[in-house]
């Protein structure tokens, strides 16, 4: 028996065909990645809501023990009294001095980094009353050479995914002259209220200064309150959770009169956009509601640039399409929307202001 075999000659695609076929290939990608980029961000965004969510807690549980919540300590002691000897935490008054410790230290054991902890305040007990002060071979209170690895390790609960410039650098103001320190930062900040910054005799007026970009945000036109309260112990306390000198009158959750649910208490930062973001320090771990959301400086400015406009850098900002997150003191989290009422939001950010508001 013959068994004979037909061969099928197999043709092979045209030109034309796999043109059309790399066509629809890329189409499919091109539809699909928007889509892959939109999960991505939306898991980002998730984990920086978590990170706010266990600061919050970490506040709330700080609360809990200490009958107020954290605060900072401020770096010098002109900033209490203009004679540091007569400040309450000053080395005659048996104080720890000033030590630049900020809010986010007193937090690390509710963070569950006791260690941590209790190494920084052995550095700032063994600078016998000092100053911060941080140097390249030297320092006193945060700036201890024993902190050195401490102040340049970035913790992930500190750290919001979006923002690929939140790891150490060394730009950060008070600490960019020690040669080869990468500095820890914060994408936290707590929320200081909605007093406008200033710097010269606007301080006081909240007048327009002639020739100067310091007119963009002012009090005058309504963008935030006076004084300018954020350093200075002779003004009146600040209308939010956190700031520099909140040491002298600790703030307690019965003050926050406008409601918990109704108050912000810590909101989201870009590194690259504030060189005032060092993680464990007092004037790295606050920010105001007087700039808007999501206000940005050019971007590609000269570091001398950014730490001269200091006080445009000083707002809330995040990385998220259209707004940021913020952690009222009830610790439930909100996503913020850039396009909110000026004033709205300011009523958010004070603590007894007696407003209005709604993010509905």
């Amino acid at each position: 028996m013959t068994i004979r075999r037909h061969h099928t000659a197999q043709r092979a695609f045209t030109l034309v065909e796999l043109l059309v076929v790399i066509a629809i290939i890329g189409t499919l990608v091109g539809l699909l990645l928007p889509a892959v980029q939109a999960a991505r961000e939306a898991a980002r965004r998730m984990s920086c809501s978590n990170n706010l969510m266990n600061l919050g807690l970490a506040c709330l549980n700080y609360v809990d023990t200490k009958k107020h919540l954290p605060y900072s300590v401020t770096m010098w002691g002109w900033q209490e009294t203009s004679n540091p000897a007569d400040g309450i935490l000053g080395k005659n008054k048996g104080g720890p001095g000033y030590s630049g410790r900020g809010w986010i230290v007193e937090i690390l054991p509710q963070i569950e980094q006791q260690a941590l902890y209790d190494r920084i305040i052995a550095a700032i007990d063994a600078s016998d009353g000092r100053n911060f002060e941080a140097k390249t071979k030297g320092g006193w209170g945060m700036g201890h050479v024993d902190l050195r690895d401490i102040v340049t390790r970035q913790l992930s609960i500190l750290t919001c995914p979006s923002d690929p410039s939140a790891m150490p650098n060394n730009l950060l103001y008070h600490w960019f002259h020690i040669s080869n320190l990468n500095v820890a930062v914060t994408s936290y900040k707590g929320v200081m209220g909605d007093n406008i910054l200033w710097t010269g005799e606007t301080r006081e007026s909240g007048e327009r200064s002639e020739g100067s970009d310091n007119d963009l945000y002012t009090a005058k036109d309504g963008f935030g309150s006076l004084p300018d309260c954020h350093a200075w112990a002779d003004k009146q306390p600040c209308n939010g959770l956190f700031w520099r000198m909140a040491y002298l009158d600790p703030i307690q959750l019965k003050q926050i009169t406008d409601g918990q649910s109704n108050t912000l208490m810590i909101g989201e930062s870009v590194a690259s956009q504030d060189y005032h973001s060092a993680a464990f320090f007092a004037d790295g771990d606050w920010a105001v509601c007087s700039l808007p959301i999501n206000h940005f400086l050019i971007e590609g400015q000269e570091p001398d640039e950014m730490v001269e406009k200091w006080y445009f850098q000083r707002g809330f900002k995040s990385l998220h399409p259209g707004g940021a997150q913020f952690v009222f003191a009830d610790g439930s989290v909100h996503f913020v929307q850039e396009a909110i009422n000026h004033q709205t939001y300011r009523a958010f950010a004070t603590r007894n202001g007696e407003e209005v508001a709604s993010l509905e």
